[in-house]
């Protein structure tokens, strides 16, 4: 099986460039957090600062971590999508499900491998900008010099690895047990999708809580934030988790016109809603993170403002969280679209041959997108605004300030123009070649 794995890389150069950027930028991330760790925990550090550069990386590493494990199963079961006639063809010649989730766990333990190192570089680099950062905004004394050390950088480096192995595992798992001589029965179908649909309201109830909590605290207590930021982030993994319903909903919803573009897409959505996936997916996490986390920012900073210094590493945190998550949806989403894209050419090639053209093609596809885009926009809306009421009211005692407009304005404009953007380029490069 490691023989196979490493073999296969020559015929999947594109699925393993998406693993390996989400994977390289995961590992950035995680090993700039755990460098401040260091600093924050080095002898050298005033000791007025080592609370703050305790805190911070901490709380953003754990975001962070849990973010790109999410991204990881998301982009290796898009990928793995791609591979289930060769998968049901090792399945054929006698491999058990094991022994092909066991062959995908190595194929992305190479590729972490590969990335590890440039990610442990570009961390260190990221941690160095952001200290220099904190350091100019005031936030720490000029004389806690950054001093990452190496214990805990290379510690980041083989958690985002173990991640990557991880995701893997639980990202293969379905297709690696699925027959390679028929589809699943509708009742193992059933079964499946109601373990899911459990586990996301598990998810969702989870965040739901800690978001609640805030009613038993003070409203002075920054244990209202640090219980609201877990909320949203888990409201948000939960509805991802439910995208298959997001997209059946989007179909639903969808009323096609009389051009055949729409025509088809309503089909598309209806008969293959896994290719829009990644797009429902990524979308409603980014929404309904950086939308609840931007609107917690905004009511906290008309009600008690950012003049204290528990209040500025509050602020920066959720800022810092909505920019690196803006970033990482980025990648991640752009790498999902285009390798989601590229497996459909022989479905954009075959339109051609019954007379679509590349222009009727391409607006298919973006209607397609863009139907599942607007649903999982509004989901990750709503994720967001559920989360932040209790904060609200706590804070403010009107719950109308969670709806406050500009954080969602600027985060959906962002997502919609992230994911029709690629979708367009990467759709025309594709359809071009057909």
């Amino acid at each position: 099986m490691i023989g196979i794995a490493v073999r296969s890389f020559a015929h999947h150069r594109a699925a393993a460039t998406a693993t390996g950027l989400v994977s390289l930028v995961g590992t950035i991330l995680v090993t700039a957090m755990m460098a401040l760790l260091g600093t924050g925990l080095a002898t050298t550090t005033a000791a007025a600062d080592r609370s703050f550069l305790v805190q911070f990386p901490l709380i953003m590493g754990g975001w962070i971590v849990a973010i790109v494990l999410f991204a990881m199963v998301s982009t290796i079961s898009v990928a793995v999508g791609g591979r289930a006639g060769e998968i049901a063809g090792i399945r054929l010649i006698g491999a058990t499900p094991r022994q092909v989730q066991r062959m995908l766990a190595v194929e992305t333990a190479v590729i972490a491998a590969v990335t590890a190192l440039p990610g442990l570089a570009g961390g260190y680099l990221v941690g160095g900008v952001v200290a220099a950062a904190v350091r100019s905004a005031g936030l720490t004394a000029a004389a806690s010099v950054y001093a990452p050390g190496v214990l805990l950088p290379v510690l980041g480096m083989l958690i985002v690895s173990a991640a990557s192995v991880l995701a893997a595992w639980i990202g293969s798992r379905a297709l690696a047990r699925r027959s390679p001589v028929a589809d699943a029965s509708p009742a193992r179908r059933r079964r499946t999708g109601r373990a899911r649909r459990v586990a996301a309201m598990v998810v969702i109830v989870a965040g739901l809580t800690s978001s609640a909590a805030v009613f038993a605290l003070d409203p002075a207590d920054v244990l209202t934030t640090a219980m609201t930021g877990p909320g949203c982030v888990l409201v948000a993994v939960g509805l991802c988790v439910l995208a298959p319903e997001l997209i059946a909903a989007a179909n639903a919803l969808h009323r096609p016109q009389a051009a055949a573009p729409s025509r088809l897409a309503a089909i598309n959505l209806a008969a293959a809603p896994d290719r829009v996936r990644p797009a429902a997916t990524f979308l409603t996490l980014f929404v309904g993170v950086a939308a609840g986390t931007l609107s917690m920012q905004g009511i906290e900073n008309t009600t008690t403002g950012t003049a204290t210094g528990s209040a500025q590493v509050l602020a920066s945190i959720n800022y810092l969280v909505v920019a690196l998550l803006t970033a990482f949806m980025a990648i991640a989403l752009t790498n999902n679209l285009i390798a989601s894209i590229a497996r459909r050419r022989p479905e954009f090639a075959t339109m051609s041959l019954i007379g679509s053209t590349h222009a009727q093609t391409r607006r298919m596809l973006v209607r397609e997108v863009g139907t599942a885009a607007a649903v999982s926009a509004v989901a990750g809306s709503v994720g967001a605004f559920v989360t932040v009421l209790p904060f609200a009211v706590v804070k403010t005692g009107d719950p109308l300030r969670a709806a406050a407009p500009l954080p969602y304005v600027i985060t959906i404009a962002v997502g919609l123009a992230i994911t029709l953007g690629v979708t367009s380029a990467a759709g025309r490069r594709v359809i071009r070649r057909t």
